[in-house]
């Protein structure tokens, strides 16, 4: 078994390496930490940077952690490589803003009687993002699920999230802490509960005849919370050790002076960021709580310090732009040809695959876009991607064209991974939303030779509903054969496999 799951580490561990930073990405994107990066890059100084040492890794993670479980692996020697070399800069950014949470959370962790250890956990639950929200369903610093928020007395809905409150994350956090370590008597079975899930934690026990040992079970767990594991491990290390590894915080200030309105009509970020002039992302790091764009009515919004008399002597024009934003985005959502051949800010659409090794900031640097521009034209609530799955990038004509090259040569060899848009004079471009309804006409009744047909999942799909329509077919075979987690999204085309 040992021989088994080493051979699967090996396998998996260059893949889920870039998959697991992808938290990390999302919090280098939120205002506070690349104003904090910004401003580092002006005022520091070229200068070596010195090689992680990952000798002997778990010895020194025993004696800075000796009350929680530890251990190391090759995956985690390699996460602390990357973290500590390449993406220095920022992991010294997330050290950063940690130091600001720190005192909230080792209060908590006192007052309740835990480890003060656990500090490090949302490190790898979360990145210290107070806006990160997984594939899983979790949220918020402590990365909690729906049901374990609404039981802990967070209210989450469609327009707020206490999840991303800190202090209340926190202290729901705490009380879930404790409830599961009355339940298992035992650190390694209740951090992994508390991170995973209790339902991945069983099934991890019963692939692994009953094993506790973290290096068996997590190999085991679900795609989304299998990187969560060995990544408490290398932050952990890295939080402890980053003295002597010669690591320097960048302080990040999460939080700033603020002023606090509560206007009787709902509100709208962008037209506040527009009217204001203001960045929305700022508005956005301000206000955690809010779900989305929208503001209801007598919600306690925060302004940066100062603001409040600007936004009182121009509330005519916010509501005016949200007006315009209501209409235009009222025409927007009707079918007609010109709002097909004309994308945003005269873009051209290009269909990219998720390769391996790919993260949203990775794809965004390739094609000139913001990683807030992928996931609003995909519609993701997070910066999770799946390998094999399908984004549609509105580009300039310059990268489609450059785009469209690379692809040519790719189809010199094999089936090319990734398909771009139709050129786009008037009779064959089509919409994001056009194309893939086409695809789906087409792809859903046929099969192919191989023994797979193709599958694009609509509104209200699961794998277990999907499955339920293919005799022999079963959720843990989706899952399988498209390497993706449980969480799929409308629009995305997964394969299943059909018997002769």
């Amino acid at each position: 078994m040992r021989a088994r799951v080493a051979l699967f580490l090996t396998l998996t561990a260059f893949g889920a390496q870039a998959q697991t930073l992808w938290r990390l990405d999302s919090l280098v994107a939120t205002w506070p930490v690349r104003a904090a990066l910004e401003e580092a890059r002006h005022s520091s100084r070229p200068g070596v940077i010195r090689a992680m040492d990952t000798r002997d890794i778990y010895r020194k993670l025993r004696a800075a952690v000796p009350e929680l479980p530890v251990f190391a692996d090759s995956l985690v020697a390699r996460l602390v490589d990357e973290l500590g070399e390449p993406r220095r800069e920022d992991l010294r950014a997330l050290l950063g803003i940690a130091e600001e949470y720190y005192p909230l959370i080792d209060g908590e962790l006192t007052r309740h009687g835990l480890p003060r250890d656990l500090r490090y956990l949302p490190l790898a639950l979360s990145a210290m993002n107070t806006l990160h929200g997984n594939s899983e369903g979790g949220g918020g610093l402590w990365s909690l699920t729906y049901p374990v928020a609404m039981r802990y007395g967070l209210s989450v809905s469609a327009d707020l999230d206490e999840r991303r409150d800190p202090r209340l994350c926190t202290m729901a956090a705490m009380r879930y802490l404790k409830d599961l370590h009355a339940r298992y008597a035992d650190w390694p079975m209740t951090v992994a509960a508390f991170a995973c899930g209790p339902a991945n934690l069983t099934r991890a026990r019963q692939r692994t005849s009953g094993s506790s040992d973290l290096r068996m079970l997590y190999p085991h767990f679900t795609s989304g919370s299998r990187d969560v594991l060995p990544m408490w491990m290398a932050m952990t290390y890295l939080a402890t050790h980053a003295e002597q590894l010669g690591i320097a915080l960048i302080h990040v200030r999460p939080f700033e002076p603020a002023d606090t309105i509560r206007a009787p009509q709902e509100l709208r970020l962008t037209a506040l960021a527009v009217a204001l002039g203001i960045p929305k992302e700022r508005l956005q790091a301000l206000n955690p709580v809010l779900f989305g764009d929208r503001v209801p009515a007598f919600h306690a919004l925060l302004l940066p310090a100062g603001e409040r008399s600007r936004y009182t002597a121009l509330t005519d024009s916010v509501q005016h732009l949200q007006q315009w934003l209501a209409e235009a985005e009222r025409k927007a959502s009707e079918p007609g040809e010109d709002a097909v051949a004309k994308g945003p800010e005269g873009r051209e659409a290009v269909y990219y695959r998720v390769r391996s090794g790919d993260y949203l900031g990775r794809i965004a640097q390739r094609f000139g876009v913001k990683v807030s521009q992928l996931k609003t034209w995909n519609r993701m609530k997070s910066d999770h991607i799946d390998v094999g799955e399908e984004l549609v990038i509105w580009v300039t004509p310059a990268h489609r064209t450059r785009f469209e090259k690379e692809k040519e040569k790719s189809e010199e060899g094999d089936e090319p991974v990734n398909q771009n848009a139709p050129k786009t004079d008037e009779a064959s471009v089509k919409a994001p939303a056009q194309r893939k309804a086409a695809e789906a006409a087409k792809t859903e009744t046929s099969k192919e030779e191989s023994g797979f047909t193709w599958y694009t999942v609509r509104k209200g799909d699961s794998l277990y509903v999907i499955a339920k329509r293919y005799p022999g077919v079963d959720a843990d075979s989706l899952m399988r054969v498209n390497r993706i987690g449980p969480g799929i999204r409308p629009g995305q085309r997964i394969k299943v496999p059909v018997k002769p």
